[in-house]
């Protein structure tokens, strides 16, 4: 059976323009002229549903990714030397590997009997953590509101390079009626879909969206996050869209954070160039903005940004021009089915769905990326 890539239907009055599925392929048995069709289409579409991977072998999703970036260090993006009990903070819970994977981990929410792959008789998950400025009430989640959890990119940060390609692989999908997602912030935006699902949203419109004068100096600026940065985001909230931070809340002070020192600190071009169709991203991680470094063109001198009120301004008026239904994409995928998408190319976000819904169970496997990411201007 030949490979076939076809876009993804958009509903009317959408702006996305990423977004493919991927038939007849084995990821268990996969060829090196199949592989380079399917590396090229992540990046070409940023977001691949590849069907019908019922069969996969979990050892068969980490060698696919480390496919990828063959250079990398062969372990989950999360489990690096870096991430111990103390640095963890906002990621929650520690990280569940599947047996026998080299670093195919469990991202699941629910009582998980049995997996299929060596994992039994856990509940993951359960815990909700108040992440946005105003939690969502239990009775309205019930309901079937909800609300996106956090759009981010896939990667420690500190002491690593964000990973390049993120894999999931959905084992168990929860049952029941399509849920509402609210932006709960006054707009009355909202949109449905199936529960269980993941959100996107394309840094290449966003960076399209950027006027002239922003484009230029976007090309030419810097960002930092901070040291151990899932621990530093301390008191802050998310915004209730789950893009962008609300203002209000302290970060933890860099003397009061878990040992660190500054050569794993890195920083990052503001615009991170696809490695295949050289398209520009615009690719910020709102929560762990530490400070920006900004040039209005090359030969300009470089304006360091401290102030949290004042990068998260800048950025959340960037970032509202597409946290808006038409730009968001929920590409749907049923179990068995595996979705890959460009890291440095894309935010996600999972979302959260009633307990009574049942299990959801995904096998999520990333590494962390050999080389930085690549911006139109050199980073020092």
């Amino acid at each position: 059976m030949a490979i076939e890539i076809t876009p993804i239907a958009k509903p009317p009055g959408s702006t996305v323009k990423m977004g493919a599925t991927i038939t007849g392929v084995d990821l268990n048995n996969l060829d090196d002229e199949s592989f380079e069709i399917i590396r090229n289409a992540i990046y070409t579409h940023q977001v691949v549903i590849v069907k019908g991977q019922g069969a996969m072998k979990p050892i068969s999703q980490f060698d696919f990714v480390q496919r990828l970036d063959p250079d990398a260090s062969p372990t989950h993006g999360f489990l690096t030397d870096d991430v111990k009990d103390d640095t963890v903070g906002v990621l929650g819970s520690k990280f569940n590997v599947v047996p026998d994977s080299k670093g195919v981990t469990l991202v699941a929410r629910g009582y998980i009997d049995d997996d299929g792959h060596g994992t039994k008789d856990i509940t993951l998950g359960n815990k909700r953590y108040d992440l946005h400025v105003e939690p969502l009430p239990e009775e309205e989640l019930e309901k079937g509101h909800t609300r996106f959890h956090s759009f981010h990119f896939d990667g420690v940060i500190y002491g690593a390079y964000p990973s390049r390609v993120t894999t999931l692989r959905c084992v168990r999908a929860p049952r029941g009626p399509d849920i509402t997602i609210n932006w709960d912030d006054g707009s009355g935006q909202s949109v449905t879909s199936k529960p269980g699902l993941t959100a996107f949203i394309d840094s290449a419109q966003l960076y399209e969206l950027l006027t002239p004068e922003e484009k230029t100096l976007a090309d030419n600026s810097t960002w930092a996050p901070a040291p151990q940065p899932y621990v530093w985001t301390g008191t802050r909230k998310l915004r209730n869209s789950g893009l962008g931070m609300a203002p209000g809340g302290t970060t933890v002070p860099l003397q009061e954070l878990p040992s660190w020192v500054p050569e794993k600190v890195y920083r990052f071009p503001m615009v991170w160039v696809n490695p295949v169709t050289g398209v520009k991203c615009f690719q910020i991680m709102p929560d762990v903005v530490h400070k920006l470094y900004l040039k209005t063109d090359a030969r300009a001198p470089e304006r360091v940004v401290e102030d949290g009120q004042e990068i998260h301004s800048w950025l959340n008026n960037i970032l509202d021009r597409i946290c808006k239904p038409e730009s968001i994409i929920i590409p749907e995928y049923n179990e068995g089915d595996v979705v890959m998408f460009n890291n440095w190319g894309v935010l996600h976000s999972s979302i959260d769905f009633p307990p009574s819904y049942g299990t959801r169970i995904m096998h999520q496997c990333h590494i962390s990326s050999s080389t930085l990411p690549v911006g139109p201007t050199a980073v020092h």
